[in-house]
């Protein structure tokens, strides 16, 4: 229904010039008005039975998402959402409401008595007006600042303080006493302030709490602006692609520029987070009022993809894009008014870091309501987990860590070898449970994609420690799909139960994210494969007992096209290893080299020269989870204890850095739930997934520089004093090494710029 109502909304939009009505910047159109109100767009969040259409927000936020993109003149916002949203929670304001949702009024919300307010009357009061019954009949005096609509009006809400408490008036806008300040945005928009003077109202508003209705109110607003700031975005991004695909510099289109590009991805990433925390924030609307510190995240975010993406088109459009001819001009306007509007991005980021609770660790909370008495449960081998109630699964995943996992590993900071994790490894195989995607027939547990997020969201949560898994996640897939039947009968019993051990074998020295351009080679000798050359980068291949590789099985091909997917046992003559220590000090990675080493061709998978596709086909759910926001939420749970401990938290520089880190984690976490719904419901994962890549590893990174800043002189050290569970160095080192990982952040871009935004560089 979201998507049908979109349609309607952008084809009901495209049959006027929208852009051109807002350059003519006159009085409101009226009659425009009533066939905004006919859509039904004026009332669609209020309730049927005070004659709106009683939808979800989710609608409306697309409407507005394609008003911004359309660059839609009406006062939308304004003159619709905040006052509906307000009235629509009060009592006895039905008659007015009426007349608003069917546009034969056009009502603003005054609200706001100084700059920089994000609160209705932010102290007892302080609305700015005030109301004195005289002679039975309230008179109102004040001041409104920052109105709108202004000059277009019909009349607004005021609110005000009576000597009952907060309340709120209906005054015309015509009412003697009323004098209107006429304020110009940046956008045209016709605002202004009020000075009220022995002002009769028209009607009192009464019935229900008017000032948590007015906080409430503001919040859906603002919501609402985030999606308009979103749709606004999407559309000058869009036309800045249009742009550089067909304006020439130096011979050659300006999107075939690297760094152009880069610059266009890192603006559709923060376009893609402000989607991702408003969907977040829309599917939590159940609960009323809206979540004030939601908002306020979806705001910050929004308002600096909003401004980000004007200011770049600005810039990539050249000359002509200062103009005011050039259409980039009105979204750059509009970027500025909403984002300076109902609160900017930095008094959002403060309201949110002031709002939300902080960062604590959960798990010993949990394990208190759940009581020891499930810890005596049994611990089924099999079950129908997919019919099991997810709570319920997930309780039962953290009974049995808190049972059986080494709580001296929890949430170490590098990747165990098999001496140490082995143990866990062979608790989890008797158990039944080390494989939880593979399907029942070859002894997995068979969880849906719902169940298996819920089994790995578990296991990080709780601290458990990545065990040597290259076999169970990608090589077992592998096999299901593309492996022979004695191919599986011959590896999957021995990844099962850890008797065989896998690595990775991708990366060369010279194809590491080009990983096409490998050179190791096997050359077919009857029944065999003679391999020869190097992998590098392999994830513990020092304690592994077989590699699943890529290998060159034909040079006469295009790079893609000779590539082969061979299984080979390191034990075998001919191969050696090097470990590789890291700058954590830990030897995680290792060389392997491979000198004439006989391989059975029997371990082909799949075709000979079909390995691109196999390679490719693993690529989704490793990409997914490297953008766990485990790892940033871990790393922002050590400074909190660090800064406690310090002091910290009551530095100003420092917490403002604290709280826009905590607003990136927080926006990574609901970038990573859009993700995980799509694999949850089992959709394939769209190319969309390198932006998640992206923005966990770079944001662990930079939470991993603020803790050592928070640590002071112990931020050279591997432990914090008296913190020993902060490790000080790990999540900077380790989040350095993910931004190369699974293709580097750098070649994500590249691929995202043009398989997505579709700059072809032609």
């Amino acid at each position: 229904m979201i998507e049908e109502i979109r349609d309607s909304a952008r084809d009901f939009l495209r049959r006027r010039d929208q852009r051109r009505r807002k350059r003519l910047a006159g009085p409101l159109d009226r009659a425009y008005w009533r066939e905004l109100a006919d859509m039904g767009w004026l009332g669609m969040t209020v309730p049927e039975a005070l004659g709106g259409l009683g939808l979800r927000w989710h609608a409306l936020a697309v409407v507005l998402e394609e008003a911004g993109r359309a660059q839609l003149p009406e006062p939308l916002l304004a003159a619709g959402v905040l006052p509906t949203a307000l009235l629509a929670r009060l009592e006895d304001s039905s008659p007015l409401l009426a007349e608003i949702a069917s546009g034969r009024r056009i009502v603003g919300l005054a609200w706001q008595e100084r700059d920089g307010q994000l609160e209705a009357g932010e102290a007892a009061g302080a609305f700015g007006v005030i109301a004195t019954l005289r002679d039975g009949r309230h008179v109102l005096d004040g001041e409104k600042r920052h109105v709108m609509p202004g000059a277009d009006a019909d009349g607004w809400l005021i609110s005000a303080d009576s000597e009952q408490g907060p309340a709120l008036f209906y005054v015309a806008a015509d009412a003697p006493g009323v004098t209107i300040d006429p304020l110009a945005r940046a956008d045209g928009t016709r605002a202004c302030h009020l000075s009220l003077e022995s002002v009769t109202p028209q009607a009192v508003i009464e019935g229900g709490n008017v000032q948590e209705a007015l906080d409430a109110a503001l919040d859906l607003g603002r919501l609402m602006q985030s999606a308009e700031m979103v749709g606004g975005a999407r559309q000058v991004l869009a036309d800045t692609v249009a742009y550089l695909n067909t304006r020439r510099q130096f011979d050659k289109p300006l999107s075939a520029f690297q760094a152009l590009q880069h610059r266009m991805v890192d603006a559709a990433l923060q376009i893609e987070l402000a989607a991702s925390a408003l969907r977040g924030a829309l599917d939590g609307l159940a609960e009323s009022p809206p979540d004030r510190a939601a908002a306020s995240r979806v705001k910050a975010r929004a308002a600096q993809a909003g401004l980000q993406a004007a200011r770049l088109a600005v810039q990539l459009h050249g000359a002509i894009g200062y103009t005011d001819e050039c259409d980039v001009s009105l979204y750059f306007r509009s970027a500025l008014h909403h984002s300076s509007w109902l609160g900017n991005a930095t008094a959002h980021r403060q309201r949110f870091a002031a709002l939300a609770p902080e960062p604590t660790a959960t798990e010993q909370t949990e394990a208190e309501q759940e009581g020891h008495a499930g810890a005596a449960q049994d611990f089924p081998r099999e079950a129908d987990w997919n019919a099991m109630p997810e709570a319920e699964f997930r309780a039962m995943l953290r009974r049995f860590f808190r049972r059986h996992y080494p709580a001296h590993l929890r949430h170490v900071p590098w990747r165990l070898h098999w001496d140490e994790i082995k143990a866990w490894y062979f608790t989890l195989s008797r158990q039944g449970w080390i494989a939880p995607a593979w399907p029942r027939e070859h002894g997995g547990m068979a969880l849906s994609p719902a169940r298996l997020i819920a089994y790995i969201e578990e296991a990080e949560r709780y601290g458990v420690a990545r065990a040597p898994d290259q076999g169970l996640v990608m090589l077992g897939p592998i096999l299901f799909r593309y492996g022979t039947q004695a191919q599986r009968d011959r590896f999957l019993p021995g990844i099962l139960s850890g008797q065989d051990v896998w690595a990775q074998g991708y990366s060369e020295p010279d194809a590491g994210s080009d990983l096409a351009a490998l050179r190791c080679e096997a050359i077919v000798d009857g029944n065999d494969l003679v391999v020869t050359g190097q992998k590098t980068w392999s994830t513990l291949a020092q304690d592994a007992t077989h590699m699943f590789m890529l290998v060159r099985t034909d040079k006469a091909v295009k790079k893609q096209a000779g590539i082969s997917f061979l299984l080979v046992d390191l034990r075998s003559p001919g191969v050696s290893r090097r470990p590789i220590r890291t700058l954590s000090g830990h030897e995680e990675f290792c060389e392997v080299f491979f000198d004439q080493v006989r391989v059975p061709r029997a371990n082909v998978v799949g075709e000979l020269n079909s390995g691109w596709t196999i390679a490719k086909a693993l690529l989704g759910f490793e990409r997914l989870f490297s953008g766990s926001p485990k790892h940033a939420n871990h790393a922002l749970q050590q400074i909190y204890s660090v800064a406690r401990q310090r002091g910290l938290l009551a530095d100003a520089a420092f917490n403002d850095r604290l709280a826009e880190l905590r607003l990136d984690a927080a926006d990574l976490t609901a970038m990573y739930e859009g993700f995980a719904d799509m694999a949850r419901a089992g959709k394939l994962l769209p190319p969309e997934l390198s932006l998640l890549k992206i923005w966990a590893t770079e944001t662990h990174e930079r939470l991993g520089a603020l803790l050592i800043q928070a640590c002071e002189e112990q931020g050279g050290g591997a432990l914090a004093d008296g913190h020993d569970k902060v490790h000080a160095l790990a999540p900077y080192i380790n989040a350095l090494a993910a931004t190369i990982f699974s293709g580097t952040n750098e070649i994500q871009r590249n691929v995202y710029a043009k398989q997505v935004l579709g700059l072809d560089g032609a």
